[in-house]
């Protein structure tokens, strides 16, 4: 099966944020590439970069538009024709591979390809994996990669599985990880061949959720004990089995009862979803037989019998960009065309607003939109204060005591003073490519129109000399 592997750069961790760097490499059933796209994307007028995330991965942020050809809008057109000649090139699916991809990349690249109208399912014809989830397998049933990863973690108290721990534990990386993607694909295709020719696990096809097995198998009530790497390295096992039952699944999702959790605590928390395609669930093949669990098993499907696959994820309030999945895909459709053919009238008739946001933004984005003109630069200035100003909600949801850290959008203000203590740190520790990194961060802050139209709102106090 051809697969793509690839791994993004991005400027924040919140998929609000915007793709700094991409790699896409088309690869043959023996991994040897075939076809491959890389490219740097300018930010867009909407982003501002986090002192963190330009630390972590390293980029001089006005060096990078300097640097940088493609607008977002462009970058996104490119990678989606790519997998669109890929998936020609195969003459059917493509496995889409990734490192920690399916908690990260995967959910960002979907995001970013629908605000600049595309359609990112490719009429299913990708099929997404996540190779830290063979990696997992092989650390649970191969001794040898298992005693690698081991003796690299020698006096540490937590195992790493991350891709730069695994990759110098068998000897594919030498010194520290790019975090460039082009780098850091070439490194994951290396892993992926050696995890194949090792341990016959081939990323393209295994399924990592195990339980697709047991959808049209197990009887109600049934136990299956589900296995996961130890991470606590002062335990004695390298594994710990934990008990769960099938509540209710189709044909490739299902939700699951974390039995373990379930008997401390016989509350819906209990209840996990997977799917194929996205999950690890490493899930052994025959039931157990523990009459114990077994009862359990019973209460729990009895207790939750009117939670369904339809009901189980309440809606959303978080900003769109954060649960992009709120589109449907007759809004979806909608929206794609709207942006082809630049006519939001095509959206009036959707019954919720998230394409409408999204519309606007991306009108916000475009490069040829003139602040000069005072009903754009209001409307940009409305959403740099919405964003910058802490309105902006992350979390999917708010509790039920409301605020809770981390649950919006970090602030200018709080930016701000973030890159000054850490220059002030870096300066104690003489790290003068840390000081540089965050002094061309500064200097794009104060260059941005974010704080040229909204500025005053948002750092009134900040002082006005040059980084």
């Amino acid at each position: 099966m051809y697969a793509i592997y690839y791994d993004l750069e991005t400027s924040d961790r919140n998929t609000v944020g915007q793709i700094l760097n991409y790699s896409f490499i088309l690869v043959d059933d023996s991994l040897a590439p075939l076809d491959e796209l890389s490219g740097v994307v300018k930010l867009s007028r909407l982003q501002l970069p986090e002192p963190g995330a330009i630390l972590a991965n390293r980029t001089d942020v006005l060096a990078h538009q300097l640097r940088a050809v493609d607008h977002e809008r462009d970058a996104m057109g490119r990678i989606s024709e790519f997998v669109a000649r890929c998936i020609r090139a195969a003459k059917g699916a493509v496995a889409f591979i990734g490192y920690n991809s399916s908690r990260f990349d995967l959910p960002f690249l979907r995001t970013s390809l629908i605000r600049n109208g595309f359609n990112p399912y490719f009429e299913n014809k990708v099929s997404p994996r996540d190779l830290l989830h063979v990696v997992q397998k092989a650390y649970l049933t191969s001794q040898p990669f298992r005693e690698a990863v081991l003796k690299q973690r020698q006096g540490e108290k937590n195992l790493s599985l991350s891709l730069e721990t695994v990759t110098k534990a068998l000897g594919l990386l030498e010194g520290v990880q790019e975090h460039e993607s082009r780098a850091d694909v070439m490194l994951t295709i290396r892993l992926a061949e050696w995890l194949k020719r090792e341990t016959g696990l081939d990323a393209a096809a295994y399924e990592a959720y195990e339980g697709l097995k047991l959808h049209s198998t197990a009887g109600s009530g049934a136990v299956y004990m589900v296995e996961e790497p130890q991470y606590d390295l002062g335990e004695r096992a390298f594994s710990v089995s934990v008990p769960y039952t099938l509540l209710v699944c189709d044909h490739k999702r299902a939700l699951w009862i974390n039995l373990e959790r379930y008997s401390a605590k016989q509350e819906p928390s209990a209840i996990s979803w997977r799917s194929a395609q996205k999950n690890a669930f490493f899930v052994s093949d025959k039931a157990c037989q523990d009459r114990e669990l077994q009862g359990l098993a019973r209460a729990a499907i009895k207790q939750f019998q009117n939670v369904t696959l339809r009901n189980f994820f309440k809606r959303t309030t978080c900003d769109v960009e954060q649960d992009i999945y709120r589109l449907d895909f007759q809004a979806l459709d909608a929206y794609c065309r709207a942006i082809r053919e630049g006519r939001r009238e095509l959206l009036a008739d959707l019954r919720g607003p998230e394409a409408k946001v999204l519309f606007t933004r991306y009108r916000l984005a475009a490069p040829e939109l003139s602040l000069a003109d005072p009903s754009s630069r209001e409307v940009f200035r409305r959403y740099a204060v919405y964003r910058y100003g802490g309105e902006l909600q992350l979390a999917r949801s708010l509790d039920e005591e409301g605020d809770r850290v981390g649950s919006h959008h970090v602030t200018l203000r709080e930016m701000v003073s973030s890159l000054e203590r850490s220059r002030e740190a870096a300066m104690l520790e003489n790290r003068p490519d840390d000081i540089r990194l965050l002094d061309s961060l500064e200097r794009f802050y104060r260059q941005s129109e974010v704080v040229q139209v909204a500025g005053g709102e948002l750092v009134p106090d900040w002082r006005r000399s040059a980084a």
